[in-house]
């Protein structure tokens, strides 16, 4: 590697820190703050609260210069891996965005989140939208309203890096799945190497200031999960490296 790509990388990582800092800052003194308000709720009840507190901020975080390019690159992906799917399950839909996004491409959408401020705010885009085919349900993937064999593709979009059992949550999409529909996901594979962000991250877990419980899995890992829920993958890419992100199309087998 030369002098200039060895300042070009570096000054890339320093940029990458910084967006990351950017969203990683205000949510974190936000939770604190929170914490100080709450300090008696159930550590259950806490994480919804969480979620709750910042469906009103996460358009507003969608503007960081770090997540915007990452949206480029992500639309650039749904565009070619769902053309015309007739029903799509956004799991773990947050404010709406994508799915509102993707509404004229799919005949139906339907996106759930566990936190009912989050599907409130993404319920509100909707009608203000006039988007009529999008619907929004607080609910996790285990929820007995998802009917089995029911959608042509899952989006699982920066989620599967947050969920405790990753394995089970890869079986439960694979049954919500008609034969031969597609998983599309992109997660953060925060094991597959250490960087900055990972371990003021994994600092903060440590701590107990930082609200959200992220798993840390590398992407070996990650595919191992997919394919042993009965998944092969058709496409596999790298989009960012602090953390390491990685997308995944996958094909139910069966």
């Amino acid at each position: 590697m030369t002098d200039q790509t060895k300042d070009v990388s570096f000054v890339k990582s320093v940029k990458e820190f910084w967006h990351a800092l950017l969203l990683v800052v205000p949510i974190t003194l936000g939770w604190i703050w929170f914490l100080f308000r709450n300090v008696n709720l159930p550590k259950e009840k806490k994480a919804e609260l969480f979620w709750d507190m910042n469906a009103k901020n996460m358009d507003t975080f969608a503007e960081n210069e770090g997540l915007k390019k990452f949206e480029a690159d992500r639309n650039e992906k749904l565009e070619k891996y769902l053309p015309g799917s007739d029903r799509v399950l956004d799991y773990g839909c947050g404010t709406g965005t994508l799915s509102l996004r993707l509404a004229g491409r799919v005949k139906e959408i339907h996106g759930i989140d566990f936190a009912a401020g989050m599907i409130k705010a993404a319920q509100k885009k909707a009608a203000e939208s006039g988007v009529d085919n999008a619907r929004f349900m607080q609910a996790t993937i285990f929820d007995e309203r998802l009917e089995k064999r029911s959608y042509d593709a899952v989006l699982a979009w920066g989620i599967l890096h947050l969920v405790d059992d990753r394995n089970l949550v890869m079986k439960r999409i694979n049954e919500l799945l008609k034969p031969g529909g597609l998983l599309v996901s992109a997660t953060e594979c925060m094991g597959e190497k250490k960087t900055p962000i990972t371990s003021l991250l994994s600092f903060l877990m440590k701590i107990g200031i930082f609200p959200i419980s992220l798993k840390y899995f590398t992407v070996a890992e990650l595919e191992e999960s997919i394919t042993g829920a009965g998944f092969q993958i058709v496409k596999k890419e790298i989009m960012g490296d602090n953390p390491v992100s990685c997308f995944i199309a996958a094909k139910k087998m069966n």
